[in-house]
């Protein structure tokens, strides 16, 4: 089984410079996910990274949920080596950014006050 010993410094790096939180597990199994917040009230998109296995790892970006229910189609891999995960991550990152600047299917909501 693979550990993510080798990828947390590269991980924890992108999840500081973003300035978001780490998750280390889902269902009691171990994972490597952060969010990044959308517009608010209510986008989120997650970027997660695979446990890596013979020197291979992915990292998806995805919607969780987007205010103008655009998160279909927002949902993308990147699969390599361990050395590419720092560009990996970045083109994540990248990815998200865009699609927070796309032009929206419906107006934002109002925000709870």
């Amino acid at each position: 089984m693979g550990s993510y010993a080798d990828v947390d410094p590269v991980i924890e790096s992108w999840v500081k410079a973003t300035g978001s939180s780490l998750f280390t597990e889902w269902a009691d199994v171990q994972a490597r996910f952060f969010h990044l917040p959308g517009d608010p009230p209510f986008e989120c998109f997650q970027i997660s990274v695979r446990l890596p296995q013979n020197g291979q790892t992915a990292v998806t970006a995805r919607a969780i949920d987007t205010n103008d229910h655009s998160d279909e189609g927002m949902d993308r891999t990147w699969e390599g080596p361990i050395s590419e995960l720092d560009s990996m991550l970045r083109a994540a990152v990248g990815t998200v950014k865009s699609w927070k600047a796309r032009r929206r299917k419906m107006p934002d909501p109002p925000s709870p006050q």
